[in-house]
């Protein structure tokens, strides 16, 4: 839980001290490379977790790659240029796709059913604390010593931190089956996360599209054979959960400019809506960890029920967008209750959803446990970039087509709404248990992107 603790003060670290590298470094002009450093060679490792789960320790692994963070942070920490800013941010992010698929796959590898979810319910909740923290920190810190030391200080606690997972972590007792190191379509996948994010003012749009297809493709080449195709099983719950992630992160990560732009919110309002769905997910993931669905009936009540609660909080938002006057107290409170219902629902399906993922069945469905941890961080990975991607694109210009920021923020949340629509129907599917022989889900799954 404290290696979790910390990541996620990485996260909130990097978000606070930007403007303050930018301004230092003259780098606001090279936020879009930033953005791009950050996200394409996170998507290249994420695929080839499952190559390095089978060949490597697990302690192993996550010893190399927490080294590789900190020197990314260090050369991020003496920087005396944007340009080698994002070299840093790029070698960090090259640490955190590998690391996320490890540390996804030490919890499938290493952990029973039942604690698995608890495990996961607590890793949910740690974000309540990384998400306060994170920033007082990064804060504090910068404020006392600079930015630069805000990007070094916390690495001592967690190398040792990590070094203590390592020694603990449980290792396989039988042979692993080779997995593939799908190289090319890794390549792709980055790829289009870069040019998803590229800045190309009236030419974004087809960045969106061309990035955006390239995504799609890549993954369902690296993700288990017949994916997004399939009608149950966990292959199901794969598509299921990066539909639910596309949903909730393209609602969710928008809000502040939303807020600020569309109803001209001050921070003093806005940090209060951007802070409710992350407190909500955990608090919700809290009780669902410990109270886990794990019959196919029980799993597709509690996914409806939660799919509903996030299309409401969805529809909540919209409605505000549709009704509230700017800069009132109406459109405070809308979009403060459509962000806790959106987090309450989200925190009340994923981690049984991720739970059912990982969860390998008894009849078999031919995917190791490594290739489906490296599985669902793609899955999950992919939904949040295409929809925060185009989410803030559209917001940013509206494409030439759409003038006022509230108009833009109407169309944004009625395409999420219809989105939500198709997120019941896959999340119905994903509580159907494969059927021996069917949706090609027995037997070995044929290696791609050798």
């Amino acid at each position: 839980m404290l290696v979790e603790f910390l990541a996620g003060m990485q996260r909130y670290l990097s978000q606070t001290v930007l403007p303050l590298v930018a301004d230092e470094l003259d780098g606001a002009h090279l936020y879009g490379p930033l953005d791009a450093a950050a996200q394409a060679p996170t998507f290249l490792m994420m695929p080839v977790g499952a190559w390095l789960l089978s060949r490597f320790r697990v302690g192993r692994l996550l010893v190399v790659f927490t080294v590789v963070t900190a020197a990314g942070a260090v050369l991020c920490a003496v920087a005396t240029s944007m340009p080698a800013f994002v070299v840093g941010t790029a070698v960090r992010a090259l640490a955190a796709g590998a690391l996320a698929t490890v540390s996804m796959g030490a919890i499938s590898r290493g952990l029973p059913p039942r604690y698995r979810q608890l495990v996961l319910a607590g890793m949910s909740g740690v974000w309540l604390f990384s998400s306060v923290l994170g920033p007082v920190y990064a804060v504090a810190v910068s404020t006392a010593f600079g930015w630069r030391w805000a990007m070094v200080l916390y690495l001592p606690l967690l190398l040792l931190a990590r070094l203590l997972v390592a020694r603990s972590m449980p290792e396989r007792t039988q042979p692993a089956e080779a997995e593939p190191a799908p190289w090319a379509w890794s390549v792709a996948l980055a790829t289009g996360s870069a040019v998803l994010s590229l800045p190309l003012g009236a030419w974004s749009a087809l960045a969106v599209l061309v990035g955006g297809g390239l995504m799609l493709r890549a993954a369902a080449a690296v993700l288990p054979d017949g994916t997004f195709r399939a009608r149950s099983g966990r292959r199901a719950g794969l598509t299921a959960l990066l539909v639910v992630a596309a949903v909730y992160f393209g609602a969710t990560m928008v809000l502040s400019v939303v807020a600020h732009d569309a109803f001209g919110l001050g921070a003093g309002h806005f940090g209060f809506v951007i802070a409710a769905p992350g407190f909500a997910w955990a608090a919700a993931a809290l009780w669902t960890g410990s109270h886990p669905a794990l019959d196919d009936a029980g799993f597709r009540r509690r996914a409806l029920r939660a799919g509903v609660v996030v299309a409401l909080g969805v529809a909540v938002v919209l409605g505000t967008t549709l009704l509230a006057p700017a800069g009132d107290r109406p459109a405070f409170v809308g979009l403060l209750v459509g962000a806790a219902l959106l987090g309450l629902g989200m925190g009340t399906v994923y981690p049984d959803l991720l739970g059912r993922c990982l969860s390998r069945p008894e009849q078999g469905d031919g995917i190791s446990e490594d290739r489906m941890a490296a599985a669902v961080v793609v899955a999950e990975s992919v939904g949040l970039a295409l929809a925060s991607t185009a989410a803030y694109g559209w917001l940013g210009g509206g494409l030439g087509l759409v003038e006022e920021p509230l108009q833009r923020a109407q169309v944004l949340y009625a395409v999420l709404l219809a989105l939500a629509v198709v997120m019941l129907r896959v999340l119905v599917r994903a509580g159907r248990s494969a059927q021996v022989g069917a949706e090609g889900e027995r037997g070995a799954v044929r290696p791609r992107g050798r």
